[in-house]
């Protein structure tokens, strides 16, 4: 797996202030932000979602043990911190796809009119499963209708697969047209270390055997129960840095440059996300 050893409370806290200083940069950036006209459906949409990256990432921090102390009275969650960090490199996949870095503005469009169609179609979705009868659903239904025959309309959908093109005829379009491989290669993530990663972090989330014979294991305060509460911290480090770079190539020279340390760290994590590791967890 792709983590550091962490050997002592020193070495803990030393994750901790590496991870706050890329959060640090990274609000520095969003806040360098505030205020500017976006013209752009596209950047609107990537401006909203690193700020939904960030709040992700300021809740994985508090739920982290405060490195000052070693208080074994504390409540330390892994299977919250683990969603929470699952929330977050989501949020570096839905940036991944709508910013498109390397697509044509055609895919580009595309993208967004298949990410939206998605959502729109998903949440009628969960209205139906209520029952519900507001008044706005037949709205939603027209504007969804519109945007399936948009996107057959699209120069691109007779590129796609065949059983991509039916889902979108039978109104269940997917969030993307590319697969979680093809997603991690057009943005440079090693997908080994992606799944690795992801998978680590769904084990705690979900209640499987081996999450509920580790939280009767887990002792607060010891350096085993220390060294899993860090690895979210870890596993999110290389997204926020990716996204947060990303923001930064879509408003050139209007955003602060980091700290030469902070630099520093941020390439580190890029490369482990970008080459991953062998080495087992």
């Amino acid at each position: 797996m792709a983590e550091r050893a962490l050997k002592t409370w020193f070495d803990y806290r030393r994750e901790v202030r590496e991870f706050d200083a890329v959060l640090e940069y990274a609000r520095a950036v969003s806040t360098s932000l505030v205020g500017k006209q976006i013209d752009s459906p596209r950047v609107s949409y990537a401006e909203q979602i690193f700020i939904k990256l960030l709040a992700h990432c300021i809740v994985l921090r508090r739920l982290s043990p405060d490195p000052a102390k070693k208080a074994r009275s504390e409540l330390w969650d892994v299977p919250s911190s683990s969603a929470v960090a699952r929330c977050a490199i989501e949020a570096h996949d839905a940036f991944a796809y709508v910013v498109g870095r390397n697509a044509s503005d055609a895919e580009r469009s595309f993208r967004l009119m298949l990410w939206e169609a998605h959502d729109k179609t998903r949440r009628i979705k969960m209205l139906d499963a209520i029952g519900s009868t507001a008044s706005e659903l037949a709205a939603m239904r027209a504007t969804a209708d519109e945007m399936l025959q948009k996107l057959q309309a699209h120069p691109l959908y007779q590129a796609l697969r065949r059983d991509l093109q039916r889902q979108i005829v039978k109104g269940d379009p997917p969030a993307s047209h590319l697969s979680q491989r093809e997603l991690c290669a057009e943005c440079g993530v090693d997908f080994e270390y992606y799944t690795a990663v992801t998978m680590q972090l769904s084990q705690y989330v979900h209640t499987f055997p081996f999450s509920v014979r580790q939280l009767f294991m887990f002792r607060a305060g010891t350096l085993e129960s220390l060294r899993m509460m860090s690895l979210p911290l870890q596993f999110v480090l290389p997204f926020l840095t990716r996204v947060t770079e990303g923001m930064r190539e879509l408003f050139p020279g209007e955003t602060p440059s980091p700290p030469s340390r902070t630099a520093r760290s941020m390439t580190v994590w890029r490369s482990i996300s970008a080459h991953g590791t062998k080495s087992a967890a």
